[in-house]
């Protein structure tokens, strides 16, 4: 994955993400449970300002999510 942020100047860096199963297991290994995968949304806000096409690409292709779980 290539990410890039629009700083001045631009930040680039390149990285790969485990799989959700590495996450989860090495959680789960240390005592988490309830692990809940957690799409990015994008606000009303941003949708009004740029318009839902804008966002197509970002929601079809999201490079993050969060990962929400309990000790």
């Amino acid at each position: 994955m290539r990410i890039t942020a629009l700083l001045a100047p631009p930040i680039g860096f390149v990285t790969t993400l485990p799989r959700h199963e590495v996450y989860e297991e090495c959680l789960r290994t240390a005592g988490f449970g309830e692990l809940t995968w957690v799409p990015l949304e994008v606000p009303d806000a941003g949708v009004r300002k740029f318009g839902a096409d804008f966002w197509a690409d970002f929601l079809a292709n999201s490079p993050l999510e969060m990962l929400r779980c309990r000790a």
